[in-house]
């Protein structure tokens, strides 16, 4: 980073043009207010050094500066590209402002760039994520020759719109599926209840030749299992999870921890909680454990737990607090005045009635 203050100090000393490569440098390091600086002082950026100045911002999730930069772009006359729109409606989807997307689409369609499919599929995602799923279908229906991943942009907006009737008729209209479309569906049938579908659909893409479950496959069927009982498919799925190195996913060892838990596996769910090492445990994972252990009546042992979590610096929430009521229940310990003052001391505040 001193080095290459030091190489723009000496341009700036000796009149020496900017260099391209400097600047790109300097952007991908951590300081990128220091790279914006330096692009401030240069006469004409390029939208090179813009789109890369953008990207970097959205990146560090500093949402507004990408649209700052491009109001600066159009300010000095420089036109975006095709990639400056893909990181924009990047940016705006995660910025949820409905009015920065309809705006960034209009001048999109004046760019020239409008039938760029990656730009276009990243348009679909953005008015998805922005739950504009009418719009992102106008947007589907315009464009010429789509490839995969337009097809699992809009496939993931009805899904995550609760429309999975929707999702599953843009799913059988697709004329080549891969893992992410199959995944879609079955996180949508599973993360809006329809556990049953969810399972269907994955035992028949099971079938489909070379398809492999991927990390987001196996988090989202292991609930659908859970709350189906479905233990015999569980416990193939974590077979394969093992073999192909999948628990080393945080999200893929919590849900297979909470299908162990609930299906009354204490011991297996233990197993998995013990191999979750030091700080990669979330409070999704201690809390699926010490509910897990107060639901079938292991309360000493979850209350052990609940003070271990506290001991590794854990904050406690109200479903831990609701795990720990359990076990008092369980266990006989419901008027401890002691529970009481526990739950004060952690979060220093009084429960919710």
């Amino acid at each position: 980073m001193n080095q290459l203050k030091q190489i723009h100090a000496y341009t700036l000393r000796n009149g020496i043009d900017y260099n391209k490569t400097l600047t790109e440098r300097l952007i991908q390091i951590p300081n990128v207010p220091y790279a914006h600086k330096l692009i401030d002082l240069i006469p004409s950026p390029n939208v090179f050094l813009y789109n890369k100045l953008i990207q970097a911002y959205s990146f560090q999730n500093q949402l507004h500066q990408c649209f700052s930069i491009y109001s600066q772009m159009r300010s000095r006359n420089c036109t975006g590209n095709q990639h400056t729109f893909t990181f924009l409606f990047a940016a705006c989807a995660s910025f949820f402002s409905p009015l920065h997307a309809q705006m960034l689409h209009t001048h999109f369609k004046k760019s020239g760039f409008e039938s760029d499919v990656i730009a276009l599929t990243a348009l679909v995602d953005m008015y998805c994520k922005l739950g504009m799923v009418a719009f992102a279908h106008r947007v589907f229906d315009e464009i010429p020759v789509r490839d995969i991943p337009t097809w699992n942009a809009l496939i993931a907006g009805y899904s995550r719109c609760g429309d999975m009737e929707g999702a599953l008729k843009i799913f059988k209209l697709m004329p080549d599926r891969n893992v992410v479309s199959w995944t879609a569906m079955i996180s949508g049938y599973s993360q809006n209840g329809r556990y049953a579908k969810a399972l269907e659909l994955f035992l028949k893409m099971e079938k489909e030749n070379g398809l492999r479950p991927n990390e987001v496959t196996i988090a989202s069927i292991l609930p659908a299992c859970a709350n189906l009982g479905a233990l015999e498919v569980g416990d193939r799925i974590e077979t394969y999870a093992r073999e192909n190195g999948l628990l080393r996913n945080l999200y893929v060892s919590n849900a297979l921890l909470e299908m162990y838990a609930r299906c009354g596996k204490i011991d297996m769910a233990r197993k998995v909680f013990d191999k979750i090492i030091g700080k990669r445990r979330n409070l999704c994972s201690w809390n699926s454990m010490i509910m897990g252990l107060a639901i079938h009546g292991r309360s000493h042992d979850a209350l052990h737990l609940y003070n271990r979590m506290l001991i590794e610096g854990i904050a406690p929430d109200d479903v831990t607090f609701v795990g720990i009521l359990l076990a008092c229940t369980h266990g006989g310990m419901l008027n401890s005045s002691a529970l009481f003052a526990l739950m004060i001391n952690a979060i220093n505040t009084v429960p919710l009635a």
